[in-house]
């Protein structure tokens, strides 16, 4: 079906075909009304032609239209016409997360964890709406220029996962079945624990550059995520930090139940990973035995450490030699030797213990002047020490260096013994960059250890301003402020032709402009008209009811009918119910009883001739009249004697009439009556 020139819905202009999909195409078209660009996604023919199929997909796609988050494609409008079938949405002139890997390659841990907390946030809101996405893939993620991350097809995906969908069906799922979350790939039932896994598969690809599983056909890829475990992205890239590693194992979790449970947990411990990349992000187990007793040295500071450590050896060793040769000085005696006398016997024992006493003596003087010796070594060098930490004890006053060049001042300082450490580097409008903005301790303040901490300037930074006309301001409000930082100011304008809440205009679009500055956006506030509640004015006169509706600016037309049940001039029906929402100037309509009222009128002939009759043979007498404010017609014409005293006839109508009276054509008279 050619559908480039077509016009949907009265308004959606089709210009050119810009995707295809298993279910859809994707068309760039312009909205004659807002006139502005949008993507219009059309279902393929084979797809229109099912009716439950087309309600559930409408059903699903106004689900979509519902979640409002910066990082979810915006859907605008859902419509039909004939059997075309579409929906619109924001136009994202961009590139997909999958082109984004596929021409760098493996990203970075923390450009990972960024991308992955925004598409998480973007679960989290549509989880808790109730809505599972089940097509989370590189393909359906399209990144723009600042780096922020926006999922398209919620609500789509869900429409295929019909109890039937299993691994028998994956040759119309060819592009999705990569991802797919184990209970998915059984046919079974997914919640929002299966996106997190098919977000898990995202991020190991973001991260390695590469798929968990592939294989020549569909199915081993499903068996693959339903039988074996991934290899971990560390393993793949060792440049994967061990958190982001632990992030990605678990939300690739096989158990539903030791995954993460919701977005929200993800989302934490991506908090986390960001903080501290080589850090595990559960609690390890400790390599203290609990509950055992250990003794462990008391160390003051690292020199005793050293001094501790090179000594001891030295020690234990030579103590280790002496006694083993105090044990091995005196020799066993042999059964062959003869014996000698006991006196003689008593002598040698006597002297052998005497050269054993001697030698220990002196082995164990020797230890004691080693002993001495490194005692009287390290109460030096701990004397040394000691003086040298009273010399830099001694208060000096903390110089200025905010405002000044920090490699400059660094080095300056350096030759005057403080020592300048960058503590971390900021973004700054009023600080050039290379330049010190803070200090801590400040200037003037008292130090000893001469070490001064310092916040470095990074210059002014300069952010892309997003293009949001067209969008609702609490989207616009949201990226332009809790994404990229800005400060928005609202201008609310009247405007008919767009709805209430839509930007019509910005100050700036696509280009940079200071991180923190304000951008300026024009809102539209409808036809500007107040609302206003439909009032009953049921049994109410018409000048009463007139005067209600009009104290609430609304425009009155009446009508009237006859019902002999009802009181005469009292209304009927009103053509909106009471309390229907309405706005100022909105038409009412409302129908009043009139009932037809009869009068008589009797004429005074004599008084119309002057008091007396006239000589003439005879007088005519007309009356013409205007009823109820219409046109003017004879009511009454006929001739009489001069001498006859009065005439009567009657009229109708339903409140006046305006009478003139004429003797032989001459107006003689004019009257009003009521009836």
């Amino acid at each position: 079906m050619d559908m480039i020139g077509k016009v949907l819905g009265s308004r959606y202009e089709i210009l050119e075909k810009i995707g295809e999909g298993g279910m859809a195409v994707v068309y760039k078209a312009r909205c004659q009304l807002l006139n502005r660009y949008v993507a219009i996604k059309i279902l393929k023919p084979e797809y229109a032609s099912d009716e439950v199929f087309v309600k559930r997909f409408r059903a699903e796609a106004q689900s979509a239209a519902a979640l409002t988050h910066p990082n979810i494609v915006s859907v605008y409008d859902v419509g039909q016409q004939d059997d075309i079938n579409y929906i619109v949405m924001e136009l994202l002139e961009s590139k997909t997360l999958k082109d984004y890997i596929e021409e760098h390659g493996a990203l970075s841990s923390e450009l990972t964890l960024k991308i992955a907390a925004q598409i998480a946030s973007a679960l989290e809101a549509a989880h808790k709406s109730h809505i599972i996405h089940r097509d989370i893939k590189p393909q359906n993620i399209v990144l723009n220029k600042n780096m922020v991350a926006k999922v398209t097809d919620f609500g789509i995906a869900k429409i295929t996962n019909v109890p039937s969908a299993t691994i028998t069906s994956f040759g119309s799922t060819m592009g999705s079945v990569h991802y797919f979350s184990p209970e998915h790939a059984k046919g079974g039932y997914t919640d929002e624990k299966s996106d997190i896994y098919s977000l898990g598969v995202v991020m190991y690809e973001m991260a390695t550059g590469k798929l968990p599983f592939d294989a020549d056909s569909p199915v081993s890829v499903a068996l693959k995520h339903i039988q074996e475990e991934p290899k971990e992205p560390i393993m793949v890239n060792s440049n994967v930090s061990v958190a982001l590693n632990q992030i990605i194992m678990k939300a690739m979790e096989k158990s539903t139940v030791k995954r993460y449970q919701n977005a929200t947990e993800l989302l934490a411990d991506i908090s986390q990973a960001l903080a501290k990349p080589n850090a595990m992000i559960s609690r390890s187990t400790s390599s203290v035995e609990a509950g055992k007793t250990q003794v462990i040295p008391i160390l003051n500071n690292v020199d005793d450490e050293k001094e501790f450590e090179s000594v001891v050896p030295n020690l234990r060793s030579r103590s280790s030699r002496n006694a083993t040769s105090v044990q091995t000085s005196r020799p066993m005696p042999s059964g062959n030797e003869p014996k000698k006398p006991l006196d003689e016997e008593n002598k040698e024992e006597k002297k052998k213990t005497t050269r054993n006493k001697k030698l220990v003596i002196i082995i164990a003087s020797a230890l004691a002047l080693i002993l001495v010796t490194v005692i009287v070594i390290f109460a030096i060098r701990l004397k040394i020490k000691l003086d040298a930490q009273n010399a830099q004890a001694v208060e000096v006053d903390v110089p200025k260096v905010v405002g000044e060049v920090y490699e400059e001042i660094a080095e300056k300082y350096k030759e005057q013994g403080f020592e300048i450490i960058q503590d971390k580097v900021e973004f700054s409008s009023e600080v050039e960059e290379g330049k010190i903005i803070s200090q801590t301790p400040e200037e003037g303040a008292k130090t000893k250890d001469k070490k001064i901490y310092v916040v470095v300037s990074k210059g002014e930074k300069l952010v892309t301003v997003s293009d949001v006309e067209g969008k609702d301001i609490k989207v616009a409000r949201y990226e332009l402020e809790n994404t990229l930082g800005f400060v928005v100011e609202i201008e609310e304008v009247v405007n008919e032709k767009v709805t209430a809440g839509i930007i019509i205009s910005q100050e700036f679009k696509n280009e940079e402009r200071p991180y923190g500055s304000t951008i300026k956006l024009t809102v539209s506030k409808g036809d500007g008209k107040e609302k206003v509640l439909m009032p009953s004015v049921l049994g109410k006169t018409e000048a009463d009811a007139k005067k209600i509706l009009e104290d609430k600016k609304l425009t009155v037309n009446v009508k009237y009918s006859e019902d002999n049940t009802k009181s005469n001039g009292v209304v009927l029906s009103q053509n909106y119910p009471e309390n229907q929402e309405l706005k100022e100037g909105d038409l009412v309509e409302i129908t009043v009883n009139k009932l037809i009222l009869s009068k008589t009128i009797t004429l005074d002939l004599l008084e119309l001739q002057g008091g007396t009759p006239l000589d003439v043979e005879s007088i005519t007498i007309k009356v013409t009249a205007s009823i109820d404010g219409g046109a003017t017609n004879t009511v009454f014409n006929q001739t009489f004697e001069p001498t006859e005293k009065s005439a009567s006839f009657t009229i109708n109508g339903y409140n006046n009439a305006s009478l003139k009276i004429f003797l032989n054509d001459k107006q003689v008279k004019e009257q009003t009556i009521d009836f």
